[in-house]
């Protein structure tokens, strides 16, 4: 899982992977040196928690994927079954190029734990 994270990292604009549980644990990381472990943790938790709870409110499913946009750059968020995997951008990495590398990411480490 380790070598996935750091592999997606090495694409242009990547800040940073991780996954986590739904309670904020990690379970492994890899971020740059200005993104510290245990907010990106927290943050990732509670727009995972939040997201889950109003789509299921809403009767929508439950929680598969997020992207979150801020001025200086980008979140993603993906349901991994047994964890999340979030991934931590430069504004300037087009979005398309993003869920691109991430679902290919999410695949890999989905793959992991098939064969545990």
């Amino acid at each position: 899982m380790q070598n996935i994270l750091e592999e997606l990292n090495k694409v242009a604009g990547v800040k940073g992977s991780m996954v986590v549980t739904k309670d904020g644990v990690v379970v492994a990381e890899s971020l740059g040196p200005d993104l510290q472990k245990d907010t990106v943790a927290a943050v990732s938790s509670h727009m995972i928690q939040v997201s889950d709870r109003g789509l299921q409110e809403l009767n929508r499913g439950n929680f598969e994927q997020l992207t979150l946009t801020s001025a200086h750059g980008r979140m993603v968020f993906v349901n991994l079954g047994v964890g999340y995997l979030v991934v931590v951008t430069k504004m300037e990495m087009k979005l398309g190029e993003l869920l691109i590398e991430v679902e290919s990411a999410a695949r890999k480490i989905k793959g992991l734990n098939k064969r545990i």
